[in-house]
């Protein structure tokens, strides 16, 4: 009875307890499982929110440091100028501040061009990402001419040449 009882009813008893062992652990994951399919809508609207994230930092320049943010700046205040039909006097990297959480990235610029360039720049930059902002704007016409006329007065000469002076500021988000 005891050979019986140690061949037959021992082993199926153990097998039974790790049969009971696995469907319990399957039944614990089948309700984890069950519980993150049900958040799906949770999960799937961070991740629209993430997305909407991803598509804001596009305002902001990804670079890994002001200098290089300073470098595409100024890059694309040329290419900008240049496409306008204006022509860049120079460019000089304006030192990088701290503003909250950002770091405003800015260029001083001078260059000369026509009211149709100066527009046509301005609306670039204005309509450009990441979201750059024109500071310090000066504006001075270019006379060309003879200084003095034979009777003693200013003869300027009137053409649409302009020189002008401004800042282009960016941002940058979180640089340490």
């Amino acid at each position: 009875m005891l050979l019986v009882l140690g061949v037959v009813v021992l082993p199926l008893h153990s097998l039974t307890a790790s049969y009971a062992d696995s469907i319990e652990e399957l039944e614990f994951r089948l309700a984890k499982l069950r519980k993150l399919a049900a958040g799906k809508e949770a999960w799937t609207a961070r991740l629209e929110e993430i997305r909407q994230q991803g598509q804001q930092e596009e305002r902001f320049f990804a670079r890994d440091t002001t200098a290089l943010a300073s470098a595409d700046l100024q890059t694309l205040i040329k290419q900008t100028v240049t496409d306008a039909g204006g022509e860049l006097i120079s460019t000089q990297v304006i030192p990088e501040r701290k503003e909250e959480q950002f770091s405003r990235v800015a260029v001083k610029v001078r260059m000369t061009g026509s009211t149709p360039v100066l527009r046509q720049v301005l609306h670039a930059f204005e309509a450009n990402t990441p979201i750059l902002f024109v500071e310090n704007l000066n504006i001075r016409p270019i006379r060309v001419g003879q200084p003095f006329s034979p009777g003693g007065k200013p003869a300027a000469k009137a053409t649409d040449k302009l020189s002008v002076d401004f800042d282009v500021v960016g941002y940058m988000r979180g640089v340490n």
